[in-house]
């Protein structure tokens, strides 16, 4: 089996649900061991409506409370963004670079490869992930993980903070405005944080 690859995602959307409208998504591998980021890309994505997807008004009304910055980083640059079909295709093509990146390999991984070695991570899982098994399944792009292989920063945040672990302690860690890649390498910083703590 080849050596395991660690991706966090971290997903800006106009709904909460398991189908919501992606707008940004933040992608971070990273080094399990060390949490050393190793690769990071933001994918922004066009307007128009995505087949399979829904909006929610209560989402439309919260993002337009965040400050200018924000609303900016996430939904501003139209030149840059892409249809969803075209960001299914950038997320498969950034694990396949992934894994090359940490099998050191020329060769195109196989789903199989992937299915067996690629760990998605997500805070929670059960928002971000879903979200884009929705859109690959949608756009006809085979998801790129198993899920068995979905990791949840959140449930380990949870059993930590049972066991005393102060996640408010870690203020000095953050990454800066609320966007996908801050969120992704705060969310790492977040994990690391709890497996030093549960490892004393």
């Amino acid at each position: 089996m080849q050596e395991p690859v660690h991706i966090m995602i971290d997903n800006e959307t106009l709904s909460v649900l398991p189908n919501a409208h992606i707008a940004q998504v933040g992608l971070v591998q990273f080094d399990p061991h060390t949490f050393t980021p190793l690769a990071e890309k933001v994918i922004s994505i066009s307007h128009d409506r995505q087949p399979g997807t829904v909006i929610d008004a209560s989402t439309v009304a919260w993002w337009m409370a965040r400050d200018k910055e924000t609303q900016q980083s996430v939904f501003y640059g139209d030149e840059d963004r892409i249809s969803i079909r075209s960001a299914c295709c950038e997320f498969y093509r950034f694990v396949l670079d992934s894994c090359r990146r940490t099998w050191q390999e020329d060769e195109t991984p196989g789903l199989s490869d992937l299915h067996q070695s690629v760990h998605i991570w997500a805070k929670p899982a059960r928002f971000d992930i879903p979200q884009w098994e929705n859109a690959f399944r949608h756009a006809d792009v085979q998801v790129p993980w198993f899920r068995r292989n979905v990791n949840d920063v959140q449930s380990l945040l949870n059993d930590a903070e049972r066991n005393g672990f102060v996640a408010s302690s870690l203020k000095h860690l953050s990454t800066g405005i609320h966007m996908p890649l801050n969120d992704c390498l705060w969310q790492i910083r977040l994990l690391k944080a709890i497996t030093e703590f549960k490892s004393r």
